[in-house]
């Protein structure tokens, strides 16, 4: 009687021995093939990332009414020819410039202030938007480079708008050059650039449309003030002017190119400018 009873708790230790191996070895086997689902973090907005590559930096802001795209450099060619503080100064301008395009688009557009008669008014939403889009291209002249940025503003109007802003820089000292930096003291040089514009301009005009252009249109916007020459850039051997759509025609006519030879401007250049 004593024997069976110790041999029935020996089986019930036996039984209950396999079941937790049993259970143990379920646990090991669905933890191996069922994982565990990932934590889930909170949401966070960022209105204006920057994307890098090994050239350019890229802000990009979408909302519902409004996206944006602007690029500046990550650095320049003055890390190379003149020193790693010029190069940074150099980024540093251009980078406030995009902020302040960006600030300034925004505020125009009173974004964070819009009623719903604003947005009904307006026709926004379903992918009716306005955009700002700023993007550069480099220019490289014997002792320069240019970086010239094109903004293309679309406000819904009947058409979009665009704009431009050149950041030159004098290879060898780093330094920013404005026009006027490219010329000799009360040289004169704006009355030469107009007299070259209003004999140059309308073959350009001509061969790009096919059609004669209008000389007042062209006499209006070359005349000889800094403003009408404030957009230019070097490339190679020629000072190349930009003229924006309205200033020497009508908006049909986009954007003209006006490359002038350096040569053609004689001892009217620095010394340092001549090709």
């Amino acid at each position: 009687m004593e024997y069976t009873e110790m041999n029935n708790k020996h089986k019930a230790l036996i039984g209950v021995g396999a079941l937790v191996l049993i259970f143990l070895i379920f646990a090991i086997w669905y933890m191996a093939t069922h994982q565990a689902p990932a934590p889930v973090g909170p949401v966070i907005a960022t209105s204006t990332p920057v994307t890098t590559s090994s050239s350019t930096q890229t802000i990009t802001d979408n909302s519902q009414y409004y996206e944006i795209k602007a690029t500046y450099p990550a650095s320049t060619l003055l890390k190379q020819t003149t020193s790693e503080r010029a190069d940074t100064e150099a980024v540093s301008i251009m980078k406030t410039f995009v902020e302040q395009e960006i600030a300034r688009f925004k505020d125009n557009g009173n974004f964070a202030n819009l009623t719903q008669e604003d947005i009904q008014i307006q026709g926004l939403g379903n992918g009716r938007k306005y955009t700002l889009d700023a993007e550069y291209q480099t220019y490289q002249g014997k002792h320069t480079v240019s970086y010239v940025y094109t903004i293309n503003l679309d406000t819904l109007g009947a058409h979009g708008n665009s704009y431009y802003r050149v950041f030159t820089f004098d290879t060898a000292a780093g330094q920013s050059l404005e026009l006027d930096d490219l010329f000799v003291s009360n040289s004169g040089y704006l009355e030469k650039l107009s007299n070259i514009s209003r004999v140059d301009l309308p073959g350009v005009i001509s061969a790009k449309f096919g059609e004669s252009p209008d000389m007042e249109d062209i006499k209006s916007g070359t005349t000889a003030d800094a403003e009408n020459f404030q957009s230019w850039y070097i490339e190679g051997t020629n000072l190349v002017l930009i003229f924006p759509p309205y200033q020497v025609g009508p908006y049909t006519i986009g954007t003209t190119l006006l490359p002038i030879q350096l040569s053609r401007l004689g001892d009217m250049l620095k010394a340092t400018y001549v090709p």
